[in-house]
């Protein structure tokens, strides 16, 4: 998967040999992107990540970018709180969490970004961006 699952987001990739990238993880806003960076470098120091925006299929030039529809049980900004999983463990227990996190309907598989593997440990990393609304 080199293209992001939705136009113009900003995607995290994992640097690979011959030019070649992983996405690591996607988001809407650039803030929300550089915050997942530095965490994930943390945790992956030896690791060669790049953050870049990513504009989809649509030309932006020719077509007007529309502002997404609203789902009706997504709470407004002000009233949302972002939450960041980060997975980290040998590639059948982070399958198994996540299978299981789907089961109990908390996340979607679908949700999680692909594993990245970490070459000094062996072990792989899945990266969840959950939006929950606040009691205010």
């Amino acid at each position: 998967m080199n293209a992001p699952e939705t136009p113009n987001a900003w995607t995290i990739y994992r640097m690979l040999p011959n030019f070649q990238r992983l996405p690591v993880a996607q988001f809407c806003s650039r803030s929300e992107a550089e915050s997942s960076l530095k965490v994930i470098r943390q945790l992956l120091p030896n690791t060669e990540l790049i953050l870049a925006f990513e504009i989809g299929a649509e030309n932006p030039t020719t077509e007007p970018i529309q502002p997404p529809t609203k789902e009706p049980n997504l709470p407004t900004s002000a009233n949302r709180e972002l939450l960041k999983i980060f997975l980290i463990s040998s590639r059948p227990i982070v399958s198994r969490v996540i299978h299981s996190l789907h089961v109990h309907n908390f996340a979607c598989a679908t949700d999680w970004s692909p594993l990245v593997q970490n070459q000094d440990s062996g072990e792989v990393m899945s990266v969840l961006i959950k939006y929950f609304a606040t009691d205010s």
